[in-house]
């Protein structure tokens, strides 16, 4: 009997080689330590799976500050916003800086590059966040800049800032057109409507409503007889529709000369003075300039006039 097992196991080694024995061994014991190593990783971390997991919990945790360090100088900046608006630029009588640009979102294809995966979602977002900070920042910066040069200059600045009435009051017949969209009396279309038109007889006196350097006078398409001053600090009057005008390019004029006569030159339907405030080439609504010189009775009989005209309009 043991005779015949020698003889099976001589016919063994016969019929496979000890080089391919050997490498069946190596492949079963491989194929062992692979299992058990799928078998560990699965319960258990190896070194280097520990190490990138403790890294990634500590970037989330890195993310996850820089998202509140985000949001937390965005309520700062809400706050600065909120002061420069609601407290400085009332306090010196100065419009709202209007920057449309900085509410506008990037293009998706700026962030085309950017990691994906697992936190490519949050970093996007991130990005987004930053980038909206970065064009409020510089909104904020600008806003503040002139808020900051109107203040050092405050004096120097009452004297120019558009602050009295472009007409006698007592020569007002009525505001014909506000500031805003509005149907064209002449050709029907409605279209922006970038100043408002004061209704007053031919030849009434025209006053500069601060002081000012003459920047045009006169014919222009649409305005007819056209005065425009550059009053600094970014403000700009337009006088439309004139039948005169007194002064010239490169002049200089104070508050409450006169610079010309009511009209009815150019697109016009009727005498009457056509005026513009310019804030940095954007006009803004010269009714929030009227009651600089008004009473409170006069202030509110133009808001009762203004109101009527809006409802005929």
């Amino acid at each position: 009997m043991r005779s015949a097992d020698h003889s099976r196991k001589l016919n063994l080694k016969e019929r496979w080689p000890k080089g391919y024995l050997l490498g069946v061994r190596l492949l079963v014991t491989f194929a062992v330590a692979v299992a058990a190593n799928i078998l560990m990783s699965t319960w258990f971390d190896t070194p280097k799976m520990a190490k990138i997991r403790r890294e990634n919990r500590q970037l989330e945790a890195q993310y996850n500050i820089l998202q509140e360090k985000i949001l937390s100088a965005e309520q700062t900046l809400k706050d600065v916003k909120h002061r420069d608006q609601y407290v400085y630029r009332p306090l010196l009588g100065i419009d709202t800086l209007s920057i449309p640009q900085v509410y506008a979102e990037y293009n998706d294809s700026k962030y085309a590059d950017l990691p994906d995966g697992e936190y490519g979602e949050a970093i996007v977002a991130g990005w987004k966040n930053i980038d909206r900070l970065t064009r409020e920042l510089y909104y904020a910066s600008l806003s503040l800049d002139a808020t900051q040069e109107l203040a050092e200059n405050k004096e120097e600045f009452s004297t120019i800032i558009p602050a009295i009435w472009p007409i006698d009051r007592t020569k007002l017949n009525y505001v014909s057109s506000l500031y805003g969209m509005r149907q064209h009396p002449k050709y029907g279309y409605w279209r922006m409507h970038e100043g408002v038109d004061l209704s007053a007889p031919k030849g009434t006196p025209v006053y500069a409503t601060g002081n000012a350097v003459v920047l045009r006078s006169g014919w222009r398409p649409g305005y007819g007889e056209l005065i425009e001053l550059n009053h600094g600090f970014g403000y700009k009057t337009r006088y439309g529709h004139l039948s005169k005008r007194y002064v010239k390019a490169g002049d200089s004029v104070t508050r409450g000369q006169v610079i010309g006569e009511v009209g009815n030159t150019g697109v016009s339907s009727g005498s009457h003075l056509h005026y513009e405030v310019r804030f940095r080439d954007n006009t803004v609504n010269p009714i929030h300039y009227f009651n600089k010189d008004m009473s409170p009775e006069a202030y509110i009989d133009l808001m009762e006039q203004l109101e009527e005209s809006t409802k005929k309009n």
